[in-house]
């Protein structure tokens, strides 16, 4: 027993050395602190609990500095400023909607010239017809349907009148007007935004890419303007805007833009397929509303010269299904277009009184600033807000002979080149007409020539007729061809 007694004493003893020798330096207290952190991180012994444990939040950071607003106070005059002051008017609408009240808002001022009634024949009662009279050449012949297709077109479709307005043109100046789009869509820029197809025409015609192809030394591919001094100072110096390939001039019956706002706004069909006769009387009122109370001043030419001249400084965004979205330059292009003045052209026809009335329409930089920033409000010179000037001239079409020059000094020199005013076109020689007269006797050509000195009845006839300048025999004539109902001949 004793044995026994001994033998586990020195067993405990020996287990005593080993558990001193094994850490002799540590701290008591730091087994007990590792033997905490085991248990507290042994899943068994986690305290039942329905919150997740905490975790190291990150440091705060500092708010961000407020952000200027990008949307300051409209200036006065401006047009986000009219938008409010006329928060009740329907005034943001595409240009077919726009009104006397916008022409008024954006300060559109028209202004008519003298009528372009020069060069004409003076047929004096007695005197030998021209040859043009008694043998009209091809020219004459393909300007005279163009001119009748114009006044009386043979289909309500907009196509066969903008098909004979390009021949006329091209007739009268083939280098200036080779080319040409039948029905294009403009775009119109707002601020940030472009609005696709707000503006839609019958033709447009940009200038030539070559202008040496003109009879004309003046520059058509170049126009010298002056930049907007509203993002900037002021420079004496003019630039030059480069033109080629850009709006020019297009064309839009007076006819056809009736037709359209007379039935720009549909009425759904009722019940059992019965028109809305209510709902079609308001929108006949509605209609209404959209004509000019001067026919000559209409205020859809404002937005058409707008977005003419939108399209020589805005790069034309990707094509979208979508009415609009919002625009940015390219790759590479200042963000705010270089924007200068520029002078543009509408040609248009009165049918009642047989004349062609030609728009020009001045845009100038300060302009086309008010819509790139609706919120500012440029000024003039003469301390009024930027606005638009248009000036328009009204050119008979009949006679044929002196339209040329007529119709030239209505659209001026840098559209069509330098030509004598006081030199008639007769196109009395032409491919065709010199063609068949070289094959006639000269006998023949002899008897004509003697015939001039007493001309019949029926060509003097017609030439008293011609020489009457008077407003009442325009008349006459347009009641002739209402009567009649049939194309008219050859007027020269």
């Amino acid at each position: 027993m004793f044995r026994h007694s001994a033998i586990v004493a020195k067993l405990r003893a020996l287990v005593d050395d080993m558990t001193t020798s094994s850490s002799p330096s540590m701290p008591a207290s730091s087994g007990a602190k590792e033997d905490d952190e085991r248990v507290i991180e042994s899943p068994a012994t986690t305290p039942p609990t329905t919150q997740r444990p905490k975790l190291p939040s990150p440091p705060r950071r500092s708010p961000p500095a407020q952000r200027a607003s990008r949307r300051r106070r409209p200036e006065k005059g401006s047009l986000r400023d009219i938008l409010r002051q006329n928060a009740g008017t329907s005034l943001f609408v595409r240009p077919i909607g726009w009104t006397d009240l916008h022409a008024s808002l954006l300060g559109v001022r028209f202004c008519e010239l003298p009528v372009c009634d020069t060069p004409r024949p003076c047929n004096l009662p007695g005197s030998p017809p021209t040859q043009g009279h008694m043998r009209p050449s091809h020219t004459i012949t393909k300007l005279s349907e163009a001119l009748t297709e114009i006044l009386l077109p043979t289909s309500p479709l907009p196509k066969a009148s903008s098909t004979a307005v390009k021949a006329v043109l091209m007739t009268l100046w083939p280098a200036a007007f080779a080319k040409w789009q039948l029905f294009p869509e403009l775009n119109m820029y707002f601020g940030d935004k472009v609005y696709h197809d707000a503006v839609r025409v019958q033709a447009l015609w940009n200038f030539p890419s070559n202008p040496s192809a003109l009879s004309s030394q003046s520059s058509v591919a170049t126009i010298s303007t002056r930049p907007a001094e509203s993002y900037g100072p002021p420079s004496s110096n003019s630039t030059t805007h480069c033109t080629a390939n850009l709006p020019m001039l297009c064309y839009i019956g007076k006819n056809q833009l009736a037709s359209i706002r007379k039935s720009i706004f549909r009425v759904a069909i009722g019940p059992d397929n019965n028109p809305n006769i209510p709902v079609q009387r308001l929108q006949q009122l509605r209609a209404k509303l959209l004509i000019p109370a001067d026919a000559d001043q209409d205020a859809h030419f404002v937005g058409i010269f707008l977005a003419m001249a939108q399209r020589h400084f805005y790069t034309a965004p990707a094509p979208m299904f979508t009415r609009e979205s919002y625009w940015s330059p390219r790759k590479g292009d200042p963000h705010r277009p270089d924007f200068q003045d520029v002078k543009m052209r509408i040609l248009t026809h009165d049918t009642e009184t047989c004349e062609f009335l030609v728009y020009t329409g001045h845009v100038t930089a300060k302009f086309l600033d008010r819509f790139y920033d609706p919120s500012s409000a440029p000024y003039d010179e003469d301390g009024t807000v930027a606005g638009m000037k248009i000036e328009f001239a009204r050119v008979p079409i009949w006679p044929i002979l002196g339209l040329r020059e007529r119709l030239g000094k209505a659209l001026g020199e840098d559209i069509v080149g330098s030509f004598d005013a006081n030199s008639m076109e007769t196109w009395e020689d032409d491919g065709s007409g010199s063609e068949s007269r070289s094959g006639e006797p000269e006998s023949r050509s002899a008897n004509i020539k003697r015939k001039r000195g007493t001309p019949p009845t029926i060509f003097n006839g017609s030439l008293e007729e011609e020489s009457d300048e008077d407003q009442s025999n325009m008349g006459d004539k347009k009641r002739c061809l209402g009567e009649e109902g049939n194309r008219v001949g050859v007027v020269v």
